[in-house]
């Protein structure tokens, strides 16, 4: 795992749809924990520093009612700050992606993340456009050409995996309609 996954944060080395199966058990079992009780829960998991505990986290939160809005950024901003691994800023960019999508006037401070000194949060800022692309559709095609273009020079190794990713997603839905 470490090879696909390289970080310092302790892991159980569990499979994430196993992580998932977890989360949903949970919300099965919770079906009235609400989004403050959620994020209450989501910072305990996320403050034990382990790889699993933190995707259950962003999984729980993903699915709460109702839905997260903008209040919930600066959490994740700072989650953000205390990442140092592609599939951590992936799975909160799929959460805040969403957000995006649902909330259009959060993208300001989702572009101020590029910006950042951490190449981890400049990935999050690009990837999160780019669900909010694939998920919420062509409104989404100027920010992310934006972005892909702003971020163009980076030089962290998985900022331009993300850029490359993100002209590819632009190209191929271009043609693709």
């Amino acid at each position: 795992m470490r090879r696909t996954v390289p970080s310092l944060q302790p892991a159980h080395a569990t499979r994430v749809p196993d992580i998932r199966a977890t989360a949903a058990e949970w919300r099965k079992t919770h079906p009235d924990a609400g989004s403050d009780d959620l994020l209450r829960l989501a910072d305990a998991l996320w403050a034990t520093g382990w790889r699993e505990e933190r995707i259950v986290a962003i999984t729980l939160l993903r699915h709460a009612k109702p839905p997260l809005t903008s209040e919930a950024w600066p959490r994740f901003v700072a989650w953000s700050a205390d990442i140092d691994n592609w599939e951590q800023v992936d799975h909160l960019a799929d959460l805040t992606g969403r957000m995006l999508i649902a909330e259009p006037r959060m993208l300001p401070a989702v572009q101020a993340l590029a910006d950042s000194e951490s190449g981890w949060q400049r990935r999050l800022s690009i990837v999160a456009i780019i669900v909010a692309f694939q998920k919420g559709g062509e409104a989404w095609r100027g920010p992310l050409a934006s972005m892909a273009e702003r971020l163009s020079g980076d030089k962290h190794p998985l900022v331009k995996r993300a850029i490359v990713w993100a002209k590819d997603r632009l190209g191929r839905d271009k043609t693709h309609g």
